[in-house]
């Protein structure tokens, strides 16, 4: 049940990566282009989401056996994300009609850095969650912050790590908030979309409001 849920949701984030990269909306007031690069949008924001539900899901079905599904979930996903490469070759072949051995690489280098980079660094932060040393509320809202933080300050891959406290965070508050996964994924949301549109447009514009 894991595995086929991990896996619906990295196809659809692949599916949506590749239709961005080639058809993909742009906005000049808001130096905003998902076409091409921008793209990376789609897992970057989406990843940490599907952690977080995937998790919690498996969490509360599974109790305190959860342990292997979540595992299983979570190869799935990076599987369906390492599809990207593949299927924009595939459906956009452009010396190759068939997707080549440099196309399975580089999907699978995709998935580590979306899916697995982001699950290594949520995952121990959702174990202290969990356990008894850290059941702070307090302590959550800090963590979301610093995703903030981390997406503002750490250059190149900060956004990337910024998802996976998210993903961490979201989890263990899920865990901790029965009841409350619909709250928590908007919460989720918000700041990796903060994180993705909102935090590069003001580091490099300040403040002003963009002109239509």
């Amino acid at each position: 049940m894991g595995f086929i849920a991990g896996l619906v949701w990295g196809v659809l984030i692949a599916a949506a990566t590749v239709a961005l990269e080639h058809y993909g909306p742009s906005s000049e007031p808001l130096h905003i282009s998902l076409s091409g690069n921008g793209a990376i949008a789609a897992p970057v924001t989406l990843v940490p989401l599907a952690i977080f539900w995937g998790w919690s899901w498996l969490a509360n079905a599974y109790s305190g056996r959860s342990a292997v599904p979540i595992a299983a979930y979570t190869v799935a996903l990076f599987l369906g994300v390492s599809l990207i490469g593949p299927a924009d070759a595939y459906f956009f072949p452009q010396n190759a009609a068939t997707p080549t051995v440099n196309d399975l690489l580089g999907g699978l280098f995709q998935g580590t850095l979306f899916v697995g980079f982001v699950a290594i660094i949520a995952a121990p932060l959702y174990w202290v969650l969990t356990s008894r040393i850290g059941t702070s509320r307090i302590l959550i809202w800090l963590l979301y912050l610093a995703s903030l933080a981390i997406a503002a300050f750490v250059p190149a891959f900060g956004t990337i790590v910024a998802g996976g406290v998210v993903a961490g965070t979201a989890s263990g508050h899920a865990w901790q908030r029965q009841g409350g996964r619909t709250f928590i994924g908007i919460i989720v949301i918000v700041i990796m979309v903060l994180a993705v549109f909102g935090i590069p447009y003001v580091l490099a514009n300040g403040l002003t409001a963009p002109r239509f």
